[in-house]
């Protein structure tokens, strides 16, 4: 930029007889006698060369936070107590007018006595001006002075709703430094806006104000939660619930910021050898030691570090239980809040962290917090408009195209697909033009392969003014550091990665379920065998996070592999003789070595897949009182609301030997 732009900022003109002219690369430009110019970017903290910096005046747009909470609040207001916001817009107008009033006269009357001649007393146009000066002088400052008062009045009245415009701050923030995680999760300010508003709008009415406030913040936190969590990758999701978990209850003093560093850095900072010496004991590591120092800062645990050496058998004891966070902790500590047991677990078993964090949030924020968004792509679709795209961050084996295509023909719609590549920006103007006319929807798959189309595809779909209400554009692309984050900022952002979890897997399998799919036949091994193939799909997918203990090489299993199985067993069924029942050798085979066993190519992990196959898919599991593992049961319902209230109830934390791994492997 610096290069094209040099003359320009250097101001290096050329006198053309009247004229200034500029040179442009290989032009010569007229400069017009007005020209100013500004430059503007997206970036949150733009790094510009010295000389650029030297030759330009930098300015911050950037929202502070005291200016959004002020912003929010006017939104609120406006919303809430509209006139009230009408009431103080007047007011401030008023005071203006009158101060503007007071200026004008006393500018004329030092004119005036700037200009007189002779005595003061024999002017009678300045006596006349005195006079007036006088008396509208006096009128201003009676109406400055009601204006002062009715001004308390109303700032009482909007304080009342200053609760709900922190919340809002706090939100978009937290949201804002998402992008410190991964630059693809950008959010811009209008898109919280609309958010914020929607929240307003839709939450429950109440008559009496306390209530009503406590409806908004509590509508607004789960939907900016919701919002943002389907457009984050799975690993991040728990961070972000914790994070929102953390802030709030640092902003309500529940938790205190010194509470919420010790937290964060633990004993990180501390040197052994200049803290209390660690006890004899070779179970308690040094980390742990250090972490243990550092707590014994916080008042509620300033005897702790005595407490260890002295208790040191029950410590072990509660130490080498299996979950240490549901056992009673030694020396009266069992009475903390769940978060200050996230404090003690996280300072002797980093392991469980995962586990009492799930609980903190759970009682800090709601149980919805902590459990999964899971994605419906209906619904996202149906927030969208012709002017805002939808776009899937792409990760391993998580290409949403299938599941897009068949919602496409739901709605009866017609969609194309376009593979970005080299050469390809001509047949996706193509396609856009004649779509973005007669309707239907557009999927540029890989769009970060043409990085350069995608800033002229903001333009394009922004600057459109005549969209068809049914067109809708699809884009999905892997992570760039360089994607255009104006496209990013606009775009309905979601990803596809399998839950984590069995429980979220199943939740999501079951919620996506088309309506009529449990009904399809009356053959009783049907609902069963469909239950089976959604835990077995959900199962190998989680086993990936456990690395090489789970698969020895990692496969891309995803959505299709499930859906060619679902296929496969109805035509199964459809085809079945009753008397001879399901041929489950015939079931176990497609299941193990076709579908899923397709992509295996390790002798071991295809020995698993076959033996979760021989434990799951047999006549044993339609009997009463099967079941997968501890606690998962094969239930048996005749409609998915019922299934969805089924799984709600599996545990939230599964231990690993639902994967049929040692408690151990949670270690690793």
């Amino acid at each position: 930029m610096y290069k094209v732009l040099t003359n320009v900022l250097e101001k290096n003109f050329i006198k053309a007889g009247t004229l200034q002219k500029v040179k442009l690369g290989d032009a010569e430009v007229e400069v017009a006698p007005g020209f100013q110019l500004y430059i503007t970017t997206k970036l949150p903290n733009p790094s510009y060369t010295p000389e650029i910096s030297a030759r330009t005046s930098i300015i911050d747009f950037t929202v502070t936070m005291k200016g959004l909470e002020d912003q929010l609040l006017g939104r609120v207001i406006k919303t809430e107590k509209e006139e009230l916001e009408a009431e103080r817009v007047a007011l401030i107008e008023g005071v203006t007018h009158n101060k503007r009033k007071m200026q004008e006269l006393e500018e004329n009357l030092l004119s005036k006595l700037s200009s007189i001649q002779g005595s003061l007393l024999d002017d009678e146009s300045l006596v006349e001006v005195l006079n007036t000066t006088k008396t509208t002088a006096s009128d201003v400052k009676e109406k400055l002075f009601v204006a002062a008062e009715t001004e308390k009045k109303i700032n009482a009245a909007r304080e009342e709703f200053r609760t709900i415009a922190t919340r809002g701050y706090i939100l978009y923030f937290l949201i804002c430094d998402l992008t410190m995680v991964n630059c693809m999760y950008q959010t811009s300010l209008n898109q919280f806006l609309e958010v914020f508003d929607l929240s307003m709008l839709r939450s429950e009415k109440s008559p009496h104000t306390t209530k009503r406030i406590a409806n908004i913040i509590d509508y607004l936190t789960f939907e900016a939660f919701r919002y943002t969590s389907r457009g984050l990758y799975e690993e991040h999701k728990f961070v972000f619930a914790l994070l929102l978990a953390l802030k709030v209850d640092v902003n309500k003093g529940a938790v205190k910021h010194i509470e919420f560093q010790t937290f964060i850095k633990g004993g990180a900072a501390l040197d052994l050898n200049a803290v209390a010496p660690k006890p004899n004991a070779s179970w308690i590591t040094d980390s742990t030691w250090l972490n243990l120092v550092e707590l014994s800062k916080l008042p509620q645990f300033q005897n702790i570090l005595t407490q260890v050496v002295r208790s040191e058998r029950y410590w072990k004891r509660w130490f080498d239980s299996d979950a240490p966070e549901d056992e009673p902790i030694p020396d009266g500590y069992n009475q903390l809040d769940t978060f200050k047991r996230l404090l003690l677990v996280r300072s002797w078993c980093p392991d469980r962290v995962i586990y009492q964090a799930s609980k903190y949030i759970s009682d800090s924020c709601g149980k919805r917090f902590a459990s999964p968004v899971i994605l419906n792509l209906e619904k996202m679709f149906l927030e969208s408009r012709p002017k805002t795209p939808l776009c899937c961050l792409l990760s391993m084996g998580s290409d949403p195209t299938p599941q897009i295509e068949a919602l496409a023909k739901r709605f009866r719609t017609q969609c194309r697909a376009i593979s970005m590549g080299q050469g390809q920006e001509v047949h996706a103007r193509a396609l856009l033009a004649v779509f973005m006319k007669d309707g239907g929807w557009v999927m540029l798959q890989n769009c970060h392969l043409c990085l350069d189309f995608m800033s002229e595809l903001r333009e394009t779909i922004i600057d459109s003014h005549h969209l068809h209400n049914n067109f809708r554009l699809w884009l999905t692309t892997e992570v760039h550091p360089k994607f255009s984050i104006s496209l990013l900022q606009i775009c309905i952002k979601f990803t596809n990665d399998p839950p984590q979890g069995i429980k979220a897997g199943l939740k999501r399998t079951y919620s996506s379920l088309p309506p009529d799919t449990l009904d399809y036949t009356n053959a009783y091994q049907w609902r069963p065998m469909l239950y089976a193939i959604s835990f077995l799909h959900s199962v190998v997918q989680e086993r990936r996070k456990f690395g090489p203990l789970g698969w020895n090489i990692p496969y891309e299993f995803n959505w299709a592999d499930w859906a060619a199985c679902v296929q496969f067993f109805q035509n199964h069924l459809d085809e079945m003789d009753t008397k001879k029942g399901v041929s489950w050798v015939t079931v176990r085979y497609m299941v193990g070595e076709v579908h899923y066993g397709g992509r295996v190519t390790d002798d071991y992990d295809k020995r698993l897949l076959l033996t979760f196959s021989k434990m799951w898919l047999s006549e044993a599991m339609v009997q009463e009182g099967f079941a997968f593992s501890d606690g998962y049961m094969n239930p048996k319902f005749r409609n998915v609301d019922d299934y969805l209230k089924f799984i709600d109830d599996l545990p939230t934390n599964e231990s690993p030997n639902v994967y049929g791994l040692h408690a151990n492997a949670g270690i690793t």
